[in-house]
């Protein structure tokens, strides 16, 4: 509680009485200072209690009218006019001001030394710091306790509320909430982000105090061994106390302490996991023994899974970092891995839009653009075939322009699928397809790529020659040595569907094989 001019003035034995300015009563004094000068303000730092005996007042109404707004204007806490020495009274101009300013004076009779107001305060202060630091250190047990109860990072965060009477959030390096208490505090989420994307906050290493929703925001960065890993933000409406930053600076180092060993448990679950998920789609281990391994790691072996596959700029390792961070926010057990130029995940999810929302939240924690495709719902035996479709669907996202693609929607890739061998899938795009390649390695020829224009535009030929930026002669030129070629005809609704089909293997066969690059060399 800060001390008041009107608790002084109330204070026992001391022998002072407000005349004027009873408004401002309610000024907090944040410290005393005694001065004669006219202009003291130069001294000043806003917040004071400034004692005088008059002599820098001034002798005419108008000096000292002038006198006082100087006070008003430095945000002082109030004066306290001395009288007996340069005043028998205090000047009448200088109480009808502070009545119109709303400024407390108050009259200090001789008799009353400047030193007895100067310990009240300070006693007063002393004991506020006291009660501060006592007050700060059992919010500190509380918090420490929480951490060694094993609540984590949930129960640092709600410690931390109840002890200031306000909220707590953290928040991750992407925005996305980590915890927060109460639950409704969440709400300030976007509030924060938006602050800590400003420009005041770039490279944030200390607190930022913010005012925004009706309430007093402080954000600091949690750092663990050198790097930020987090931002804890803590608001209430009323102004954010010494007690309340205290308490959070202790909160943060706690939070750092927590996030430090969640890094290093993640660490050693990705690479537990990365290695379940290997030794599955190597066939390492008998169906037993998979099926106690993955309860173990909390999925229902009686539940079909999904195989993710996601591909961006980062590397897949870069990659399984962030669907570990987006994933261990869920419920559900998952499993990750990077093989070849892809990240895998493993999940069970019921969300219609779970591959698209993964996507997303991997694209927000890396850079450039992150592509996703999902194979089938598939039995945990059975993950090789989940691996492949998601692979195919992955190379659809390629080849298409998509963002994200499930496999089951990939009617003609389920088709050629079913043909199970990628040998037979070869066989039948060349037998379609290779009297083309062999004309335009002969002739540098553009056959290949204006088939796969003129079909992807339903046959029609403006369209796809605007896209291949060639006269439309020039097309169906290339069209008709397509038929002299290979035999077919392109008005033929089924020799169209077999072109079709067998770019189509192409590009499932662009995807390449399911097993890793060390197990096709064995």
């Amino acid at each position: 509680m800060a001390f008041t001019v009107a608790d002084l003035l109330s204070r026992p034995g001391l022998d002072v009485r407000l005349v004027g300015g009873s408004e401002g009563s309610s000024n907090a004094i944040r410290w005393v200072h005694v001065s004669e000068l006219e202009d003291p303000t130069q001294w000043l730092k806003g917040g004071e209690l400034l004692l005088t005996t008059g002599m820098g007042v001034g002798a005419t109404p108008a000096r000292q009218r002038t006198y006082l707004r100087r006070l008003v204007e430095a945000r002082l806490a109030g004066l306290g006019f001395g009288t007996g020495f340069s005043f028998a009274k205090v000047p009448k101009a200088l109480a009808d001001a502070a009545d119109r300013e709303g400024f407390p004076l108050f009259e200090v009779p001789y008799d009353v030394p400047f030193i007895a107001i100067t310990e009240a305060v300070f006693t007063r202060m002393g004991a506020e710091q006291y009660d501060v630091l006592q007050r700060s250190l059992e919010a500190e047990h509380t918090l420490t306790r929480a951490v060694l109860e094993g609540e984590g990072v949930d129960g640092v965060i709600a410690a931390l509320s109840k002890a200031t009477e306000g909220w707590a959030v953290l928040m991750d390096l992407h925005g996305a909430l980590v915890a927060a208490a109460p639950k409704s505090a969440a709400g300030h989420t976007s509030l924060l982000w938006s602050e800590l994307q400003s420009p005041h906050a770039e490279g944030l290493r200390f607190s930022l105090s913010v005012v925004g929703g009706g309430h007093h925001i402080a954000i600091q960065p949690v750092s663990a061994q050198g790097r930020v890993e987090a931002f804890l933000s803590v608001g209430k409406k009323e102004a954010l106390s010494q007690f309340d930053r205290i308490v959070s600076s202790h909160a943060v180092s706690l939070l750092a302490i927590e996030l430090t060993k969640a890094r290093a448990v993640a660490e050693a679950e990705r690479r537990l996991k990365g290695d379940v998920l290997d030794q599955l789609l190597r066939g390492a281990l008998d169906p037993g023994e998979a099926a106690a391994t993955l309860q173990r790691l909390g999925f229902d072996s009686d539940r079909p899974m999904a195989v993710i596959a996601l591909s961006g700029a980062e590397p897949p390792e870069a990659l399984c970092r962030a669907i570990e961070e987006v994933l261990a926010r869920r419920s559900g057990a998952f499993l990750s891995s990077a093989w070849d130029d892809v990240a895998l995940a493993v999940v069970q999810h019921d969300d219609e839009g779970f591959l698209a929302e993964l996507r997303s939240a991997v694209a927000a924690r890396v850079a450039g653009p992150v592509l996703a495709g999902s194979g089938s719902p598939v039995a945990f035996d059975d993950l090789t075939q989940g691996v492949r479709e998601a692979r195919y669907a992955l190379q659809v996202c390629r080849s298409e322009g998509r963002l994200q693609a499930q496999f089951a929607d990939l009617g003609t890739y389920q088709l050629l699928l079913s043909l199970q061998d990628p040998e037979a899938l070869r066989t039948f795009a060349d037998s379609v397809l290779a009297p083309l390649d062999r004309y335009d390695r002969r002739h540098g020829g553009e056959l290949l790529p204006s088939l796969r224009a003129f079909l992807e535009r339903n046959a029609r030929w403006e369209t796809a020659a605007k896209e291949l930026l060639v006269h439309r002669h020039t097309l169906r030129y290339r069209m008709r040595k397509v038929e002299e070629l290979s035999g077919r005809n392109l008005s033929s609704a089924r020799d169209r569907m077999e072109f079709f089909l067998a770019l189509r293997a192409r590009d499932m066969l662009a995807s390449g094989d399911p097993r890793p690059a060390a197990a096709r060399r064995g």
